[in-house]
């Protein structure tokens, strides 16, 4: 499906965990390594992980929250040349506007990490609060959890960044690195 319809100066939302930041990678390990299981990432087949391991919501929260603040450094980009690809759609015309829903506490790890890795973005937006992803001011969000995308109102385009734990959901526009979004744009 082509994109060329939306047009520039439109507001593209990124997420960062699982869109940018490969994060499960570095979470899965530490998971490991607390409960002595043998889990990876493509093994993860459900956005709600308390269905598949037996960890509490609350303590995949602070597993999430401890690898931000003590292994931000080993969390993988999802791609290569991610700071050059969104400035490629920045010089298309759209406003790159990175969101992400966290708790306070890791938000200097994450802002660290997308300067690590030379992403560029108009602004960053973390989302503290229970306000779904949908009511966000963007026409465009690149987003890997289903439940972010299914409450978008036409104009706004949802496109689906493939993971394990998303490939059995049905989404029109799907892909597999930002890489992608670009030449959808």
């Amino acid at each position: 499906m082509s994109m060329s319809g939306i047009g520039p100066t439109k507001t593209l939302a990124i997420d960062v965990d699982s869109v940018l930041a490969d994060t499960m990678i570095v979470w899965t390990d530490e998971y490991n390594i607390r409960t002595g299981a043998r889990i990876s990432k493509s093994e993860i087949s459900s956005w709600d992980v308390s269905l598949i391991l037996p960890i509490s919501t609350s303590n995949i929260s602070r597993l999430f929250n401890d690898i931000w603040k003590h292994r931000w450094l080993e969390i993988p980009p999802t791609g290569n040349r991610l700071g050059e690809v969104t400035r490629s759609i920045h010089r298309k015309g759209y406003r790159i506007s990175i969101m992400t829903k966290r708790d306070r506490e890791t938000v200097p790890f994450v802002a660290k990490w997308l300067d690590r890795y030379d992403i560029f973005s108009d602004d960053l937006l973390f989302v503290y609060d229970d306000i779904p992803k949908s009511d966000y001011p963007y026409d465009i969000i690149v987003d890997d959890a289903p439940s972010n995308l299914i409450g978008l109102v036409s104009p706004k385009v949802g496109i689906l960044f493939d993971q394990p734990w998303n490939k059995y959901f049905r989404w029109p526009i799907r892909v597999g690195s930002l890489m992608e979004v670009d030449l959808l744009l």
